[in-house]
């Protein structure tokens, strides 16, 4: 909820006598939490499964979390893995037959990523090794090919057919589109889509300049939207929902930032405008980005809420171990978000995937709908204020309906809204 600003205005006291001063007394009182709320908002869960050497956790949808653990020494051990919110959950989707694997993206219950057999092949996955399906489609013949992102029964990625494609699937083989663009003015694209809503497809097209550019389809070839911003040296979409589209930019002093566009290239948002410092998102949803941010201490986990301005180091909540960071997906069903990512854990001296969990995307304690840093302050507690005072009823917190409608157990709600914190 963002309910913007309001002039105080008088009106009647409810659910007993509670003055002004009574009320300013309550904002001086609470209006601390705004710090501590952002320090109890999220809690870590470490995926690593035990036994393996390093693991990742790479995407996630709807309690499940796709990834990869690498089980021995070299990169034939490692296995694409998927969770269901804990270590003890890990399930091992290495198929039969092939040399290595890994889970890219999880959606509606899929999950894929690449199984080599010679060459990669791309795949697809319903929870278990033995749901494997090889998504290798015959205009690749023997060369590679890659699934990267799953919704709505679609799968979407790449398959080198006389250079990078970008490719869709739904579930098998045979079911292969080429979403590359046709050539234009003579040149020929190369393309990859690292991203689907089972609508809408992002990934990247290498235009008629030469210029690697953040790109959108919707199904065909003939679909696609540049929205690589005029300017800079390139750019790639790495993930999107329904409205926005994240990835990286790289700007004109060659480093490559965290991006973020609303369908048209028009629409590019830096959010992390540092000069000769990198970013990259990598997971859209619910108004939330998430990716990391390198700055003086490190590589950090990183989420926004639309602007650079609204960053959230989300390194800060893991344990003092963990040197670096990375978040590479983020779901939300408005009550719980969970991101997905992985750290360097010290203490073990490994790779380890991580699963942070926070409050859903909806968020009634910012009331006057900032988007600024801390996002929580003393404005939310006067912009609330001003709803109870004349009696609007979007400051019925708890959402009662026996008269007094507003009344003191809003105000006790509110604080704990505050408390818990926005993500």
């Amino acid at each position: 909820m963002g309910l913007r600003f309001r002039s105080i205005a008088p009106g009647p006291a409810r659910g007993g006598e509670c003055s002004g001063l009574a009320w300013a007394a309550g904002v001086a009182m609470w209006a601390g939490l705004a710090v501590s709320a952002a320090n109890a908002q999220w809690t870590v869960v470490n995926l690593h499964p035990t036994g393996a050497l390093q693991s990742a956790a790479t995407g996630v949808s709807a309690g499940q979390q796709s990834g990869w653990a690498q089980l021995g020494p070299t990169v034939g051990h490692t296995r694409a893995s998927l969770w269901t919110g804990s270590a003890a959950s890990w399930v091992n989707l290495h198929p039969a037959g092939t040399e290595y694997s890994r889970a890219y993206g999880v959606g509606d219950g899929q999950q894929v990523g690449e199984a080599p057999i010679g060459l990669s092949r791309a795949s697809l996955w319903s929870g278990s090794a033995g749901t494997w399906v090889n998504l290798h489609p015959a205009a690749a013949g023997n060369n590679s090919s890659v699934a990267y992102a799953a919704s709505g029964g679609i799968q979407v990625g790449s398959a080198n057919v006389l250079g990078w494609h970008a490719s869709l699937w739904t579930g098998s083989a045979g079911s292969w589109v080429d979403l590359n663009p046709p050539p234009t003015m003579g040149f020929f694209h190369t393309s990859e889509a690292w991203a689907t809503t089972g609508v809408q497809h992002g990934g990247y097209v290498v235009d008629e300049f030469s210029v690697t550019s953040a790109s959108l389809w919707t199904g065909s070839s003939s679909s696609w939207t540049n929205l690589h911003p005029p300017g800079n040296i390139s750019s790639w979409v790495y993930a999107l929902d329904a409205t926005q589209q994240v990835g990286v930019v790289r700007v004109p002093d060659s480093s490559s930032h965290a991006a973020l566009w609303a369908g048209s290239a028009a629409s590019w948002v830096d959010l992390y405008p540092v000069a000769q410092s990198n970013s990259r998102a990598t997971g859209v949803a619910g108004g939330m980005q998430v990716g990391y941010a390198d700055g003086a201490s490190g590589r950090h986990a990183a989420l926004w809420r639309g602007t650079a301005a609204s960053r959230v180091d989300l390194h800060s909540f893991l344990p003092m171990s963990f040197l670096t960071s990375e978040a590479t997906g983020i779901w939300t069903d408005g009550v719980e978000t969970h991101v997905s990512g992985f750290g360097y854990n010290s203490a073990t001296t490994r790779q380890e995937a991580i699963l942070w969990i926070g409050p859903g995307a909806g968020c009634y304690a910012n009331c006057d709908g900032s988007t600024g840093t801390p996002l929580l302050t003393v404005n939310d507690f006067v912009c609330f204020l001003n709803l109870y005072a004349i009696g609007d009823p979007r400051a019925n917190c708890d959402g009662s309906t026996t008269p007094p409608i507003l009344n003191i157990n809003d105000f006790v709600c509110f604080l704990s809204k505050f408390a818990v914190g926005c993500p």
